[in-house]
């Protein structure tokens, strides 16, 4: 795909890099598709439509979208118009103590308007803006203080997210430290998540009763313990799913599922999707690079 490029030129970066930052003015639409990367795109000139669960959300200038990991998603280009596309490999995301506990949040996708959102975009504008400095300098340590930056702009968005809303006020020392537990709660569940586990274990490991657990777990995070449960099952099926390795018998397995056919119904209802569908819009062209590749390459 990068022969049909010749003639653009992103923001350079090695191979390896965990963030890749692009100065994309292309115009080319993209059907459905997800990448292993979490995608934050801010558009600088004119708008940029992404569609994802059926949903269009019109990101304008200055807004961002940000779209985790393994979310199926559209792109509806206009005539005209330049953003920034930046994609931070999913390793980076949950090397962040915390971030992995409260992933959920981000799907299916961030979207922070400035009618909703503006003193949140006004916090991580800077962030924004060292990042793509970062990557456009070549000063020693300016990548690794790029990642730093977008470490930083994610932990803020995160914790807006986890506070329920933008109005200013910082929780109280009782909700802080209810939320410290919350978190470590969240975090034992994904990294346990193949397991077999029961609301009351959890319960005993948070150091509630049953009941007063799962009120607080509803409260904190918008769902039932068993509905985040599934969810992070689903989400660790995502990640062994980019694996051609693995058959789809082998990440049922892993994911702790007990049979294929419950595998199959659970992930549909999460992804409106079978595994093997959802496989098959990461190959999105066979020999190819991903379309998030194509997506973020731009002109000079």
């Amino acid at each position: 795909m990068r022969e049909s490029f010749s003639s653009l030129r992103q923001i350079e970066h090695h191979d390896n890099d965990l963030v890749r930052v692009y100065n994309n003015t292309q115009t080319d639409d993209y059907p459905a598709h997800w990448n292993n990367a979490f995608e934050i795109i801010v558009p600088i000139e004119n708008a940029y439509e992404v569609c994802i669960n059926d949903v269009v959300y019109d990101v304008r200038e200055g807004e961002v979208l940000i779209i985790p990991a393994g979310s199926v998603h559209e792109i509806f280009a206009p005539e005209s118009g330049r953003r920034y596309i930046i994609m931070a490999d999913a390793r980076l995301f949950y090397a962040v103590e915390g971030l992995a506990a409260v992933q959920h949040c981000f799907y299916p996708c961030v979207h922070l308007r400035y009618d909703r959102h503006g003193e949140l975009l006004g916090e991580i504008s800077d962030c924004l803006q060292k990042v793509v400095e970062g990557y456009s300098s070549e000063a020693f340590f300016s990548r690794a203080e790029a990642r730093l930056w977008l470490s930083m702009l994610l932990i803020k968005v995160a914790r807006s997210l986890m506070e329920g809303g933008q109005d200013g006020r910082s929780p109280g020392a009782h909700r802080q430290q209810t939320m410290a537990v919350f978190l470590d709660v969240c975090t034992y569940i994904a990294d346990h998540c193949a397991k077999k586990l029961a609301l009351e274990d959890v319960a005993a490991y948070s150091g509630y009763s049953k009941y007063h657990f799962a009120r607080m777990f509803k409260a904190y995070s918008g769902m039932s313990f068993y509905d985040f449960f599934l969810r992070q099952r689903v989400l660790l099926c995502e990640q062994l799913l980019s694996d051609p390795q693995l058959s789809v018998t082998e990440v049922a397995l892993r994911s702790g599922f007990g049979s294929i056919a419950t595998f199959n119904r659970i992930f549909k209802q999460y992804e409106k999707m079978t595994p093997t569908e959802y496989r098959r819009l990461r190959q999105y062209v066979p020999g190819t690079r991903d379309p998030a590749e194509k997506s973020a390459i731009s002109e000079d």
